[in-house]
């Protein structure tokens, strides 16, 4: 493959090549003279094949321009806001690198661009500016191939085709400025004013509107006019993350004593400007930070797709195949991120050897799958908590962990079902997506405050209050819930057993425990396989997206839907045992003791290797009961043939129908639901 061949290949076309001298970056011809026509004949493109080729870079290479890097230091802090870039066409000569990119729509001429304190020598030895980057674009050359004037060959760093990309959309690091940028202390002043002024003696007075605005010009914050909160936008991330008022007065005070101790370097003779330093107090710190607020509240500032999941290098759309793989912006608005490395093709045979282990079943791995991917998206869209209960060591643990780990820690919270009752609690995980109650005991969901878990999950409307402001907030209740035990949970379920059903989901984990087991094993697959499982999960996350927006349920089998109902029989026993085994009669001869009544259950709960109540609470729940479910009334002294059983407790016109005899009459034992 010719030279001309392999670099068409590797950067696209158009592409306007100019021949140099070897070693040199002097043009063997007039290229401003040259047209791409003419740069197809013969002498044209043997001049290409020996000596140096350089690009011409802007419209006459279809929009293809280059930024230069002469060190690393630059070039580095660049990729980390414009992650996609580093798989982006890249070079190097001697020092630093150039990326290649190619933009799309219009874009600035070119322009340099100097590090404002950290000053190098220049050739004559006088200290200027460190070079921050050039952007190459119309007018420049970039070479690509041959030998350095340094006497090296150039290099091809990343062989991968140019970005194509808006110029919009290349971002720049903080303090940086951005080519073709008019100098923003000038755009300042004109609309707001001198940064400072001074009166008729010298007292220095400093313009808060004008360095609020410049910072908003150096920062990205806003500010949440629900909850009350400060958000600042870390570009690295692509993050919204909460701040406080107290911070951002501290970095408004470093702003602003950094642009007054410039002036008064470039000012020696000035001495007003030192009496400015003062002026940096409390009054005009806060004065500032209002007027950040004032201008950037918003209602609801993060509501964005649920199909765009935020992983640790870039936005991944679930909503085209393969996915659409997006940059970091501002304006997607995430303040939740998921910390592991998206890569299209990883695979994760490990994590699922584990599962082939730990859940066997493939439908149970499925809803496992679908229940994390949805964790991914943030919101609860099926309106359901997941269960995981089994023995020690069966690998519930590492599970939930290794879920709490993908989610991102800083995006969980510990979920307290004796505080959601409390009146700061919602207010307190307004910016959570995952709550957590990891080994809880088996009567953690039968306090007051766990009935409102059905709205935390539901979608319900809720009051968020917070502490220090006397007006709460409106929040919707669609939190991600995962709850771990090693005992059977009994759930509260006040009577309301349909909506407890719809919104549980259960798996066992009741495997052996594996001979050898590896501390802190989820750590050890999100190091080695993350990706994989990222990809894992985010399968389950575009079906359950489908599934969602068809209007459908949270799939569940036959056998998945009957552990929860049998879970929930088990919770209000009783209830279950009264409905099933106590059939109404006409006939006044039937009746049942007490005694019989509560020797009755206990075979049943024996049978189903449930726990029973104890005998008072059972015949008091039993006698409420008997009263709503068949219209029987506990008499204290009943009249049977059997003179054993008469003037015992118990109830008339029932009977009661034993397990034998249920599978006599031929049918199973009715559901409660």
């Amino acid at each position: 493959m010719s030279t001309v061949e392999r670099l068409k290949s590797w950067l696209g076309e158009p592409l306007f090549l100019v021949p140099q001298d070897s070693g040199t970056k002097i043009p063997m011809v007039k290229y401003t003279q040259e047209t791409m026509e003419s740069t197809k004949r013969d002498v044209y493109r043997v001049m290409l094949e020996h000596g140096n080729v350089a690009v011409r870079l802007g419209e006459f290479s279809g929009g293809f321009c280059a930024i230069d890097f002469d060190d690393d230091q630059s070039l580095d802090k660049f990729l980390k806001v414009n992650p996609l870039l580093a798989n982006s066409a890249r070079w190097k000569g001697s020092r630093g690198a150039q990326i290649g990119v190619r933009i799309l729509g219009d874009y600035p001429g070119p322009s340099q661009a100097r590090h404002a304190t950290d000053t190098v020598l220049s050739k004559k030895g006088e200290p200027i500016g460190r070079p921050l980057y050039e952007w190459r674009s119309t007018g420049n050359l970039s070479t690509v191939h041959g030998t350095h004037p340094s006497g090296c060959q150039y290099q091809v760093l990343v062989p991968n085709p140019p970005a194509h990309i808006k110029f919009a959309d290349i971002h720049w690091p903080e303090g940086w400025p951005v080519p073709g940028a008019e100098d923003p202390m000038k755009v300042l002043q004109k609309q707001f004013g001198a940064p400072w002024s001074f009166g008729r003696f010298g007292q220095g007075q400093i313009n808060q509107r004008f360095f609020s605005a410049m910072f908003l010009g150096e920062e990205k914050v806003l500010y949440d006019d629900g909850p009350g909160q400060y958000f600042v936008y870390l570009p690295d991330r692509g993050l919204w993350q909460s701040t406080s008022r107290e911070v951002l007065q501290r970095m408004v005070d470093r702003m602003t004593e950094r642009v007054i101790q410039a002036s008064i370097q470039g000012n020696p003779d000035d001495p007003r400007l030192e009496t400015l330093i003062p002026k940096i107090g409390p009054a005009f710190l806060d004065g500032v930070v209002h007027l950040i607020r004032t201008r950037t509240a918003e209602k609801t500032p993060f509501a964005r797709s649920d199909a765009v999941i935020h992983a640790q290098n870039a936005m991944v759309d679930l909503r085209t195949r393969p996915y659409a793989v997006h940059g970091f912006d501002e304006m997607w608005r995430s303040r939740n991120q998921c910390p592991v490395h998206f890569q299209a093709d990883a695979r994760s045979p490990k994590w699922q050897a584990f599962l082939d282990h730990a859940l066997p079943d493939k439908d149970d791995q499925r809803l496992l799958q679908y229940w994390g991917g949805m964790a991914l998206m943030q919101r609860n869209l099926c309106q359901v908590f997941l269960l995981l209960t089994g023995t020690g060591g069966g690998g519930k643990g590492m599970v939930a962990s290794l879920i709490r780990r993908l989610v991102g820690d800083e995006n969980c919270s510990e979920l307290r079902t004796d505080h959601m009752g409390g009146r700061f609690e919602a207010g307190l995980l307004v910016s959570k997506t995952l709550l957590v109650g990891a080994d809880v005991p088996p009567d953690f969901l039968q306090s007051g405050g766990a009935s409102r878990l059905k709205a935390w999950t539901g979608g319900d409307c809720l009051q968020a209050e917070f502490k220090g402001r006397s007006e709460g907030v409106s929040v919707v209740g669609d939190w991600n819930v995962l709850i771990t035990a090693n005992t059977r949970l009994r759930i509260n379920v006040q009577g309301d057993l349909g909506a407890w059903s719809r919104r549980i989901l259960l798996l066992e984990f009741n495997q052996t425990k594996p001979a050898t087991v590896t501390p802190k094993y989820h750590d050890v697959l999100l190091r080695e396989e993350g990706s994989g499982i990222l990809n894992w999960f985010l399968e389950g996350a575009e079906t359950l997206a489908t599934i969602v927006t068809n209007a459908q349920p949270f799939p569940l089998t036959s056998a998945q839907r009957q552990r929860v109902d049998n879970l929930l029989s088990e919770s209000d026993s009783v209830r279950f045992f009264i409905l099933n085994h106590v059939r109404r009669s006409s006939l006044s001869a039937d009746c049942v003791t007490s005694e019989n009544l509560f020797l009755g259950y206990l075979q049943v709960c024996g049978a189903k290797d449930w726990q029973s109540e104890p005998e008072r609470r059972f015949q008091q729940r039993a006698a409420e009961l008997m009263l709503e479910l068949h219209q029987a009334v506990a008499v204290k002294h009943l009249e049977r043939q059997n003179r054993e059983e008469s003037g015992k407790r118990g109830y008339r016109n029932v009977m009661l129908v034993s397990m034998d005899e249920t599978e006599a009459f031929g049918h199973d034992i009715l559901e409660p639901f």
